[in-house]
């Protein structure tokens, strides 16, 4: 069973205690101070009012950001396959060859 441990953050002026598992309280920190941080860019932009329209629209955003990653990491994982592919093909044309000598 995993121990959870209290973690203070503060977004956007706001002090927060959450709880953690133990060992990702720095992961919280750091996902926090994303969060302050995007929040403070939507509100200095002036067009978005509202808190909750700033919740919605960092949300929006960070999905958007984690969908790209997604559809990069799937191009990523393709290109690695076709380099697996090609270097398996290549050892065993090289074996065919030490074979044959």
């Amino acid at each position: 069973m995993t121990d959870n441990v209290a973690v203070q953050i503060t977004i956007l002026g706001q002090n927060y205690t959450l709880t953690s598992p133990a060992g990702k309280e720095e992961q919280l920190r750091e996902a926090a101070q994303l969060l302050d941080t995007r929040l403070r860019t939507i509100k200095d932009s002036g067009r978005v009012a509202g808190l909750e329209r700033m919740a919605v629209m960092a949300a929006l955003n960070f999905s958007a950001e984690a969908l790209q990653g997604r559809k990069d990491m799937q191009v990523l994982e393709a290109a690695l396959n076709q380099l697996d592919t090609k270097i398996s093909q290549q050892l065993d044309a090289n074996q065919d060859l030490t074979d044959y000598r």
